[in-house]
């Protein structure tokens, strides 16, 4: 097969492309950003709150810095409605030049990721890439049909008003939102929806050398991103990451962790109520909850379902009470499975839980309950002696300082204890004089006092 004389240079030129992207990177960390600078935000996944505070985020920092130009590189299946009017918003009032890239090749930009392309100053896909549909996704459950028809009529003057103001097919985008139509790159580009294709950002940089852009304050600029006369790129390019937090809330709005951490912070404050001790399993726990109900509050959660979760895992504690697994083991894996399912029913397709997630998360119970609390509670349950008399008079050693509240090693298990007297230090010795169901009351071992041997042993 003959190659093409081109490809070889493109290839070289993506290569050097790659080279000059890893140099720009030091650069750019050394030196600050110029008019010359590029900024490669990339797009990918759910558009959600954080996704959306992100994005926003910095290309408000591309027009404070004064940058050339800002790319959004967008790989998504869409996200809420409100967190695309915001991005579009912004947008829409930059004084940077916004260029929308669907990339890598295998990328689609669908319903929200759609407006956002219609509403940049430019924009190209890749090589078989996909664009749209953009018909509203109801992330919120059922609605009336009215209700849907008015949502999409909204959407559709919201698009077309897009594809006008910046001279893009009006006809289509209407038929996106209308009629769920969807397109490729090549044709995107004959029909005018997109300016271009552009596989590679050595390629997309080339192309838009010398485009001529309105931006929001109506102030017009030609992009200088390629060096003719030398076939290299021109500009410096910054490349843009969300921050620890954003990751952190971005990754928690996904379902199927958002749903792992609901179960992960439960079985945390279940373990820790179990095994009172220095209280990691419920510090942990508390955050794995707090972080699953944010992914919960941002999602198209149907609460019925975390009821019947909820209700399981009570079922499961109920059977862990009397030592079987009977017919509470049973309907605790019904409630499970069964509000695994109705967690997020209504929503669209994308955010339901797949059977995978839900075997994974009945397993994780299992697991948790018949072996981690069974082989806890018998180590909590093995004693030569039964009732109190089996810590009422122990002898221990505290652990921390004990004022009023502290803990305490004694017969081998760290306890949490509690103290009527002024202190006790750290290293103190102490005697267990009563329990308060998993709260030992010590007092300190005064010199002279009776050993536990002595107690013991006491007729």
């Amino acid at each position: 097969m003959a190659i093409h004389p081109a490809r070889p240079r493109r290839m070289a030129l993506a290569l050097l492309l790659t080279a000059m992207c890893l140099v720009s990177l030091t650069a750019c960390s050394a030196q600050p950003p110029s008019a010359e600078t590029i900024d490669v935000i990339q797009l990918e996944g759910v558009i959600d709150p954080p996704t959306a505070s992100y994005l926003i985020s910095k290309l408000q920092q591309a027009e404070e810095d004064g940058v050339q130009a800002a790319v959004i590189e967008i790989d998504t299946p869409g996200g809420l409605d409100v967190s695309m009017r915001e991005i579009v918003k912004e947008i829409l009032e930059s004084d940077v030049p916004v260029i929308s890239w669907v990339a890598p090749p295998g990328a689609r930009a669908s319903s929200t990721g759609t407006f956002i392309v219609y509403a940049s100053n430019l924009a190209f896909m890749a090589e078989s890439t996909e664009l749209g549909p953009a018909t509203p996704i109801n992330f919120a459950g059922a609605h009336p049909d009215t209700v849907d028809q008015k949502v999409t009529t909204d959407a559709a003057a919201f698009i077309r008003d897009l594809a006008v103001g910046r001279d893009r097919n009006p006809e289509w985008a209407e038929d996106a939102v209308r009629d769920a139509a969807s397109i490729g790159a090549a044709e995107a580009t004959d029909i005018g929806v997109v300016d271009g294709t552009a596989s590679s950002l050595a390629d997309l940089l080339e192309k838009v050398d010398g485009a001529d852009v309105e931006t929001a304050d109506g102030s017009s600029v030609v992009l200088e991103t390629w060096d003719e006369s030398e076939d290299v790129l021109s500009a410096s390019l910054r490349f843009q990451n969300p921050n620890l937090l954003q990751q952190l809330l971005h990754l928690v709005t996904d379902p199927e962790f958002a749903f792992l951490l609901l179960l992960i912070g439960a079985f945390g404050l279940i373990f820790e109520v179990y095994n009172p001790g220095i209280g990691l399993a419920g510090i942990l726990g508390a955050v794995s909850l707090l972080l699953g109900f944010y992914g919960l509050s941002v999602l198209p959660t149907n609460w019925v379902g975390v009821f019947l979760i909820v209700l399981g895992l009570v079922f499961f504690i109920v059977d862990l009470q009397i030592a079987g697994l009977g017919l509470w083991t049973a309907g605790g894996l019904v409630a499970l499975i069964s509000g695994s399912v109705l967690l997020f029913a209504g929503a669209d397709e994308s955010l339901r839980l797949s059977p995978w997630a839900i075997g994974a998360a009945v397993a994780l119970t299992l697991l948790f309950f018949i072996s981690v609390m069974t082989a806890a509670l018998r180590v909590r349950l093995r004693r030569p002696i039964t009732g109190e008399e089996a810590l009422v008079g122990a002898v221990g050693e505290a652990k921390t300082d004990i004022a009023p509240e502290g803990t305490v090693m004694t017969k081998g298990t760290l306890w949490r204890a509690r103290t009527m007297e002024m202190g006790i230090a750290a290293g103190a010795q102490v005697r267990v004089m009563a329990t308060e169901g998993l709260v030992l009351l010590v007092e300190p071992v005064y010199e002279g006092s009776p050993t536990t041997a002595d107690i013991v042993s006491d007729p």
